[in-house]
């Protein structure tokens, strides 16, 4: 029998939202470019002709013009270093932006053995997803939703004196970057959602492997997991997920990474299915994955309506995201997760998930714990924990809005930290660094059901100190909850 909590009976009449300090807006983008590396021979396949013929030159030194090239609706700027695209990556970047191709096309090697490559980029396909820090980088993930995306994993300078449209610079190169991949290895990083950064100085992520356009999904690779050591921008782990964890529905959009106090071998990640409605367990240690299913991974069907930036539509996302509690005095943590399309807040003890045998049984009693409902319109997409405190901070989509609940309290305590409907629309990604908290917006409702207006800031992202952003709500309130 399910352990259900009393007071998620009609919670959804009784939460009270409490406004705390907020946060503030750190960066913004009103469309996302992209910074060429000082160190690259990258051109627009179609500029690259007219240079050759004699038709287009560029003068070192000088400002670099831009062309009209026809059939692809835009200017294009190419770069005018022969060098190597494996060097691209290991000098320091141009204090300047520049504009990159809206061509395709496929890497061309000349005469003199230097390759010439192609950036395809249209800046009305690109929007960010992802967002998260460490040290003085902030991540900002761009997945493949359409054609014209050149790069999916990027970084800007924190500390940055340039806050507005500053160019994204991909991670850790160029070259890994770069869509489609004409080596023929298969590394490229195709499409990558959000990234989790450990304790260890990690980053991981799921590349999808897949390119999304209108009525298409072109799958160019299976979906992989990806380890950075940060330190040295140099991969560590590639895992391919076997097709026995997956379902012809999997979409794996977030991941969360659990690592024991002192044993960076041993940790585990969770990606959560939110159309395949499942969680999948991976363990670095074993290098193999495992797949749990459960009911409460589903959507709750009376919770699928939306209506953000004047956009009335519904959504069936399950699962969406996880968050990691704190370990615990058994030397494990809990798991609290949500649906998308629905309110309740769920929780499970990693000791299950940790162990195949368990997390894979049929049925699970009481393992799985019901803490309550959120309330009316309190669809969530991502959250994280300040681990110190027990603050969990929830990008309240539907509210346009971000939410706080201390998970030692009762969950009718929840509150907003910050709300605002027209710059805070759709907050896409939600991270706790240190004792900070990140939150990435993005307009997509606009972006898919509308049209965006460049002209206008369309994509921020927000922080404030953990403490200074509940001021004032019922967050700060540390109580003693069993469930």
């Amino acid at each position: 029998m399910t352990n259900v909590v009393c007071c998620c009976l009609f919670m959804a009449l009784s939460v009270i939202l409490v406004s705390g300090k907020g946060l503030k807006e750190e960066f913004g983008w009103s469309r996302i470019s992209y910074q060429g590396p000082e160190d690259n021979q990258l051109r627009s396949r179609a500029a690259f002709q007219l240079y050759k013929q004699g038709k287009y030159f560029v003068d070192k030194g000088k400002p670099r013009p831009s062309i009209r090239l026809p059939g692809t609706g835009g200017d294009a700027i190419f770069f005018e270093e022969d060098t190597n695209i494996a060097s691209a990556n290991t000098r320091a970047p141009s204090s300047g932006p520049r504009r990159n191709s809206t061509s395709s096309g496929n890497v061309q090697n000349s005469q003199d053995n230097v390759s010439y490559g192609t950036i395809d980029y249209r800046y009305e396909t690109n929007i960010p997803m992802g967002a998260n820090v460490w040290k003085d980088k902030l991540f900002i993930t761009v997945p493949r939703r359409r054609l014209g995306v050149p790069s999916t994993l990027n970084y800007v300078p924190l500390g940055s004196e340039k806050r507005q449209n500053v160019p994204l610079i991909p991670y850790p190169s160029w070259d890994i970057n770069l869509y489609p991949d004409t080596s023929g290895s298969l590394d490229n990083f195709v499409s990558v959602y959000r990234i989790a950064i450990d304790v260890c100085d990690r980053m991981w992520f799921v590349d999808t492997g897949i390119v999304e356009t209108l009525g298409n999904r072109t799958i160019v690779k299976p979906h992989q997991l990806v380890i950075i050591n940060l330190q040295n921008d140099q991969i560590l782990h590639r895992f391919t997920l076997p097709e026995n964890v997956l379902t012809p529905a999997t979409v794996l959009a977030s991941l969360t990474v659990d690592t024991p106090k002192g044993s960076c071998g041993d940790a585990f990640a969770y990606f959560p299915d939110l159309a395949g409605y499942g969680l999948i367990v991976f363990s670095l240690r074993e290098n193999r994955a495992w797949r749990v299913t459960h009911n409460y991974f589903f959507l709750e069907p009376l919770a699928g309506n939306f209506n953000i930036a004047g956009h009335s539509f519904q959504w069936n996302d399950g699962v969406f995201s996880v968050e990691l509690s704190d370990i615990k005095s058994d030397g494990f943590r809990d798991m609290y997760f949500h649906a998308m399309a629905g309110t309740h807040m769920y929780k499970v003890s990693t000791r299950i998930l940790r162990n195949q045998t368990l997390a894979t049984r049929s049925f699970h009693e009481n393992d799985f714990v019901v803490i309550g409902d959120r309330g009316p319109n309190s669809q969530t997409a991502t959250a994280d924990i300040h681990k110190p405190t027990g603050t969990m901070f929830l990008g309240l989509v539907n509210q346009n809005a971000v939410g706080c609940w201390n998970v030692n309290n009762d969950l009718s305590t929840l509150s907003i930290v910050q709300k605002n409907d027209e710059n805070m629309i759709y907050p896409s990604d939600v991270k706790v660094s240190g004792d900070k908290v990140y939150v990435l917006t993005n307009t997509m409702p606009e972006f898919l059901y509308g049209r965006l207006n460049y002209d206008i800031i369309n994509f921020r992202v927000w922080a404030n100190d953990v403490r200074s952003a509940i001021e004032g709500t019922k967050c700060q309130n540390r109580q003693s909850v069993s469930y």
